[in-house]
């Protein structure tokens, strides 16, 4: 069937992790593609250097001329002048969903949703494939370490593709294969409570194509429940007794895991660059991946020992002197609770020191205890104001009050943040540390910062005469 649609596209938040994939596959499809952002970044670089036209700063003139379509990125908040000119115009605007189902439409799509672990599962899935010489199309939410991309862009008939529940909006894709690896609390101030959050996810899998497949992570009591109601094709993954794809032997020791799993009582061996056992769960997705798919189960454990990372994903910052400085996206209770425990098990001899960042006001007014219990596997919690993302609110939700109620549900020690009290910490007593930014907004800054605050101290204690 022939588009119509124009090939023209302006994306409002174009450097953002969910636009900037769309931005770039669009980019690789021959689409015409401008953009703005507020910030200049490392991402609308690449997307200048890659043929986007992109404006800094958000106005009307930002808007091209033509039969242009406006895609508006879900952080924008409150009025913007462009959505008004867009508005004006009479031009389309289009959620990110809707174009992501447009760039789908052609091929066959693996949908990966979940409350946690999607980016990295959608990253591994790629990332297998491509291995396997199938040359998928993939919509990453993160950078894949060692490219400077959030997507790929390939010839093979696969579109692998991060499906976003907080909305409401993975329920406009049609997949072939559709992925939900677990369902926790979370986005309540869309579906209100589990029930209604799993209402969704039985939603999104009944709209699997019925030659295809579901995929849920077993383990997960929530997505148990929906897999059950669910009565088509499915496959399940996870630890427990009753998975069709059963993780055995999960060994973390340090920044590599060993693993085996059974599939069709054939054992598969694998090892993989990664940090906690959450991540054996995504392996064991890509492994019913391949299953669905009738490849070679062997051959994509071997291939997911080549894994490089998704930046953001317990990434490592630095080495320096004893202090390993590690990076994690993780801002809900499940997804910070992965990363302690993670961590933990790698490093368990360590202390462990977390620089917390919560993420959106209204995230805490609806998970505050599950959020205060979430680190209980951390020696010490350093904790940032709230990064707001455009929200308010009349509660206290200041450092100092988070820190007293976390010490009390978790028994760990906090405190409000400060460099200072950091760098007391990491002085006395001189004992291997690990240090991990947590959250979804700009706290990864101070990994940089203590990365280059470590190498001068350590510089400086070199020059000293002994």
């Amino acid at each position: 069937m022939k588009d119509d649609s124009p090939r023209l596209v302006h994306f409002i938040g174009i450097g953002g992790s969910g636009m900037r994939p769309l931005a770039e596959i669009a980019l690789a499809q021959g689409y015409q593609v401008s953009g703005s952002d507020q910030n200049q970044t490392s991402s609308t670089d690449e997307l200048v250097s890659r043929g986007a036209r992109v404006t800094i700063g958000h106005r009307a003139e930002a808007i091209p001329e033509g039969p242009v379509r406006i895609v508006a990125s879900t952080a924008i908040k409150g009025a913007n002048p462009e959505v008004a000119e867009a508005q004006r115009l009479g031009l389309p605007i289009l959620h990110r969903s809707e174009f992501l189902h447009e760039l789908m439409s052609r091929f066959k799509p693996i949908c990966i949703s979940g409350t946690h672990g999607k980016t990295s599962t959608t990253a591994m899935v790629a990332f297998m494939l491509r291995e396997l010489g199938l040359d998928p199309t993939a919509a990453i939410g993160g950078e894949l370490v060692g490219t400077s991309s959030y997507s790929m862009s390939g010839s093979g008939p696969w579109f692998v593709a991060e499906c976003d529940e907080s909305d409401g909006s993975f329920l406009r894709y049609e997949p072939f294969l559709s992925i939900v690896t677990n369902i926790d609390l979370d986005h309540l101030d869309y579906y209100q409570d589990l029930e209604g959050l799993k209402r969704g996810f039985l939603t999104f899998v009944n709209k699997t194509h019925a030659e295809g497949w579901a995929i849920f992570g077993w383990d997960n009591h929530a997505a148990r429940e929906v897999a059950h109601e669910f009565t088509g094709q499915r496959l399940t993954f996870g630890t427990r007794i009753g998975s069709e794809v059963r993780g055995l032997n999960f060994k973390s020791q340090g920044a590599v895991a060993n693993y085996e799993a059974v599939v069709d009582k054939i054992l598969i061996k694998g090892r993989a660059p990664v940090v906690g056992r959450h991540n054996l769960q995504n392996i064991l997705c890509c492994l019913a991946v391949a299953k669905a798919l009738d490849l070679d189960l062997q051959k994509a454990a071997d291939a997911l020992s080549r894994y490089p990372g998704v930046k953001r994903r317990f990434s490592l910052v630095a080495d320096i002197d004893g202090v390993k400085i590690f990076d994690d996206y993780a801002h809900n209770p499940g997804k910070i609770q992965s990363c302690i425990e993670g961590a933990r098990e790698a490093f368990p001899n360590e202390r462990l020191i977390v620089i917390f960042q919560p993420h959106r006001y209204s995230r805490l007014e609806t998970m505050y205890n599950e959020t205060m219990a979430s680190f209980a596997a951390a020696d010490e919690v350093l904790i940032m104001p709230v990064y707001a993302a455009g929200e308010s609110t009349d509660k206290d939700f200041s450092p100092s009050v988070l820190a007293e109620d976390l010490s009390r549900v978790s028994r760990v020690k906090a405190q409000p943040y400060s460099k200072e009290t950091l760098n007391k910490l990491l002085q006395s007593p001189r004992r291997p540390t690990v240090l991990i930014t947590v959250g979804a907004g700009d706290v990864s800054q101070l990994s940089q910062e203590w990365k280059d605050a470590l190498h001068e101290q350590k510089t400086a204690q070199e020059r000293t005469p002994r």
